[in-house]
């Protein structure tokens, strides 16, 4: 579906310099985009491509165009063994801290990148009957960036999978093994490799034995000595007495150590379900919390999890969409969601400065890093009103050679009050704070403490069920603890917005 939205932008400080070097200007937006949604018996297609020219009144010169897109394609090129994935990104991220960053508009936008991927991943996957499924896949990521080859990168990753069939009932077991070689334009390279297997054996109906074994390596230049090659193996048990509930608990030998891990899920009602984790992983401890819960008005949720990841592998992953209301509403919806008309997706930019820091965040180049992330969802919904908060907590510990033992940490909140006075007007005060405090035991001058506020009016009209339009007023302000750098930026904006 083919779509078109313009916008008027009045700033007094659209380039969030410190105060006494604002800069006011007139921003114009002109955003066509395209959304492709198409499912076949062999081929799925969806994509979604915007592009938005920003053009400055007074300073031309900073006039550009910025290109979005989120593509994944899933094609079987012969039924029952070889298929084909294909994902394409073209998104926007952070080029550092020290200049401010917008809420998803051409405010702050100096401070941001362009940066271009793709990846493609054929596959052989074969059911034999009621004894195995097996995949053996290969994958290729590439990833580009404007501005210099320095972020540049490419990696090769080969998985194999296999899992049981109802044959070896009351036995059922997985095999999993997976390599990723990541060649960096301007860095040293990595190499990574995850292997596992896991058996259960039913005794009696909801009880039975488990074994488990796994190993992991990587070669992780200048890494914290606590990164390093883990292997273990363990025996447990597990316990379903009925659907709602699934306990596993298993002992654990390593080579750094034993160890208990364990699971549970819970599900009292049919709206509320609980899955906890813990175990140990090569760079310590490892826990993972989801809960979600949902009422005739409510929806609940809770997400925490901690990953030993890096730039490209974060690049390719598709969390959730954050989608803008207004000017500073920001509402995350799963992936492929429908969302209000006058709503459009964020720069995954904005996203890293409303949510916490992400994969784009300049740091995350120095490859590898330990992600411990917890974000907390809630929306209520009356007649003709919602409220919509959300929180998140984001901590990310470096291990490039740079920057070993450095840790960025941001926590926040954003809340939101719609409210709907008519069949086709909404209004809507949003307001949020996040502080982002950045740790460098190597580099003091890195070091730094900022606190993040804005809070918006929007109102919203739809003429059409396909156009709508609307005025937005919004403040945001930066409180750092480092001299010149505060700022405080103002901004109204009329939009329109079309589909055809």
């Amino acid at each position: 579906m083919p779509r078109l939205s313009l916008a008027e932008r009045y700033s007094d400080n659209v380039f969030l310099r410190p105060e006494g070097l604002e800069r006011s200007d007139w921003i114009t937006e002109v955003t066509p985009g395209i959304s492709v949604r198409r499912e076949g018996r062999r081929l799925k297609v969806e994509a979604d491509y915007s592009l938005t020219g920003f053009l400055y009144a007074n300073d031309t010169d900073r006039s550009r165009i910025r290109h979005h897109l989120r593509g994944q394609a899933q094609s079987e090129l012969m039924e029952d063994w070889f298929y084909l994935d294909v994902t394409a990104r073209a998104s926007q991220d952070l080029i550092d801290y020290v200049n401010g960053i917008g809420l998803g508009d051409a405010v702050g936008i100096q401070n941001t990148r362009q940066t271009y991927g793709f990846s493609l991943s054929p596959y052989l996957k074969h059911r034999f009957g009621s004894d195995a499924t097996v995949e053996l896949r290969l994958r290729r990521d590439q990833y580009y960036t404007s501005g210099g080859s320095e972020r540049d990168g490419s990696a090769n990753q080969y998985s194999f999978a296999a899992q049981s069939g109802s044959n070896f009932f009351p036995l059922s077991w997985n095999l999993s093994y997976s390599r990723r070689e990541t060649d960096y334009q301007s860095q040293a390279d990595t190499v990574s490799e995850q292997a596992s297997g896991y058996a259960r054996l039913q005794l009696r109906q909801g009880f039975g034995l488990t074994a488990q074994a796994g190993l992991q390596k990587g070669n992780f230049p200048g890494a914290s000595n606590r990164i390093r090659d883990f292997s273990y193996y363990g025996l447990g048990v597990y316990y379903t007495p009925g659907r709602r509930l699934f306990g596993e608990l298993a002992y654990n030998w390593s080579d750094q150590g034993d160890f208990v891990s364990g699971s549970i899920t819970l599900q009292p009602t049919l709206r509320t379900t609980l899955n906890a984790s813990s175990t140990q992983r090569n760079f310590g401890r490892s826990h993972a919390l989801s809960l979600n819960h949902r009422t005739r008005r409510s929806n609940w949720g809770l997400v925490y999890r901690e990953t030993l990841t890096s730039y490209d592998e974060r690049f390719f992953e598709n969390l959730f969409d954050a989608w803008q209301c207004g000017d500073v509403l920001v509402a995350p919806v799963p992936p492929g969601s429908e969302v209000a008309p006058g709503c459009r997706r964020l720069s995954d930019a904005a996203l890293a400065n409303l949510f916490g820091p992400t994969a784009f965040t300049p740091v995350t180049l120095e490859k590898n890093f330990v992600n411990k992330g917890l974000t907390g969802l809630f929306s209520y919904q009356l007649r003709r009103s919602t409220i919509r908060l959300s929180l998140f907590d984001n901590r990310q510990q470096y291990q490039g050679t740079a920057i070993q033992g450095r840790e960025d940490r941001r926590t926040g909140l954003q809340a939101s009050l719609s409210v709907q006075p008519g069949e086709r007007t909404t209004v809507t005060l949003s307001t949020g704070y996040s502080h982002l405090e950045v740790d460098d035991p190597n580099n003091t001058a890195n070091a730094r403490e900022d606190d993040y506020w804005n809070i918006g009016l929007t109102l919203t009209r739809r003429f059409q069920p396909d156009v709508s339009g609307s005025l937005e007023l919004r403040h945001q302000q930066r409180d750092s603890n480092l001299s010149h750098q505060d700022y405080t930026e103002n901004s109204v904006a009329a939009r329109l917005d079309m589909r055809f």
